[in-house]
This record gives C-alpha cells, structure tokens and sequence, in this order.
C-alpha cells in the first residue's frame, strides 16, 4: 500500500469505472484519444533504435514472460490491456503509465500485464502477429514496448517494419516469420472483435483490472474495474490498489 501511496501521491484524477465483457474495435478516429489534445505540432525526433532496445531490455530484465503475459501468474492482480500497436495514444500511455507500472507493480510479483492485441488494418494486423511470434520465444512484451517507444505522433504506428523491430531484440528470425500458430491467433483476434461490441469500447487503450479486492456489486455486479482512456498511471494505481486482497 505504501507503494501505491507513493505512486498517487501527486495528486489524484478523476476515475471513471464500467465494466464491459469485452473490448471493441474503436475508429480510426478514436486511436488519437489519449492525449490528442496535447499532442505536439512537431515531435522531437526518435533517439536511435538500438537506444530504443537497450531501454526496453532494462525495463523488463528479469521479468518472467509467457506468450502476451507479463509477470508471475501467482501476481493477484491480473491487468488486461487491449490496444492496438498502431496507436498513438496507446504508445503515449506505454511509456507515462505501463513502464512504471511494470517497474513498481509487474516486477515486484503483485500484478500480471496481459496485452490484448486490437486490429483495425493490414499492417496492424502485421505488427500483432508479430508480437504473437514474439512471444513464443519470451518477447513478445519487447516487441509491443519497442513498437511503442518507435511511433511517433505523425508515424501510424511504428516508424520500422514488423521485422526491424524484431532482428534488434536477438530473436531467432527464421522463427519468427514462420508464425507457426497464426490461426490460433486469427481466431483470438477474432474473439476481441465479436466481444468488443458489447463492450461499445470506442478508444484504446482500455485496462480491465481485476483481483480478490473487488468485491462483487461494486461495478454494477461485476467484479472488475475498467477503465478507459485517457487512463493515467494514477488510475491504474488506484485501481490496483482496490483489487489487491485485503490486509489481513
């Protein structure tokens, strides 16, 4: 709890909390919504990619990893984010709210990140397999972070292909073009667009949160917390610290 504390003590945002079934496929429009307000006119340039890898290796160094999961899955905490690899807004919020999560709460064991790809084109469809194919060799959270930290606000997406991405991250590349489970994946892709219309979800990323400290009735019945964008890392701390199990 301390470290929540120390997390949110800046102040505290407004939390606004639904419960869906699922995530939509939003617009192309609604990929802008985190932070489009503040986006700048002209974005720095990116630093080098191989600067890119070296930061993305030393914020998940050490960190268990199992397909699009993140972290130990004993962490009674389980975050679920559904974004697409071509958002901005979702790159923005990788590194102002899921790096330091990842730091604060994925690495210490209490919470588990689980990345939901959303497709909305072709070459979004490329970048989730992807990072599928990354995670059978135990990357595929280096993958989604590198893609992230190589978009810029003008860039749709990554400024490398799917494979430059991959080659830097020492993945065996033979391995990785051969995706060898794509229809499985297609299927799950799939899976997130029929629920996402229940969900009426119209901007990424969205974060379901979900733990033994939330208790049934405290989302219209349903026993997890999500929270839509923008979602700062005020929100998802708090929102972490009420589903962690209560103190005995």
């Amino acid at each position: 709890m301390k470290l929540v504390l120390s997390v949110i003590a800046a102040g505290v945002a407004a939390l606004a909390l639904w419960w869906a079934a699922a995530i939509a496929i939003g617009s192309g429009t609604a990929r802008q919504t985190f932070g489009a307000a503040t986006a700048p006119k002209r974005p720095p340039p990116l630093p080098p990619l191989a600067s890119a890898v070296k930061a993305v290796k030393a914020e998940l160094a050490g960190i268990s990893q199992h397909g699009l999961a993140l972290g130990p899955t004993s962490a009674p905490v389980t975050i679920l984010e559904y974004a697409d690899l071509l958002c901005y807004g979702c790159a923005r919020a990788a590194q102002a709210a899921v790096g330091p999560v990842i730091t604060n709460f994925v690495r210490s064991g209490s919470v588990q990140l689980e990345f939901e790809p959303i497709v909305e084109s072709p070459r979004s469809d490329q970048f989730a397999l992807g990072a599928y194919s990354a995670g059978l060799q135990r990357k595929g959270w280096d993958y989604v972070m590198l893609a992230y930290r190589r978009t810029t606000a003008t860039s749709y997406g990554p400024v490398n292909a799917p494979a430059a991405l991959a080659s830097p991250l020492g993945l065996n590349l033979r391995r990785w073009r051969a995706l060898p489970r794509r229809g499985r994946w297609a299927n799950d892709i799939e899976q997130d667009a029929k629920v996402a219309l229940l969900g009426n979800f119209t901007g990424y990323p969205v974060f379901i949160v979900r733990g033994p400290g939330i208790q049934p009735g405290s989302q219209a019945g349903r026993s997890v917390i999500v929270l839509r964008p923008p979602v700062t890392l005020t929100a998802l701390a708090l929102a972490i610290a009420s589903a962690e199990p209560a103190s005995s």
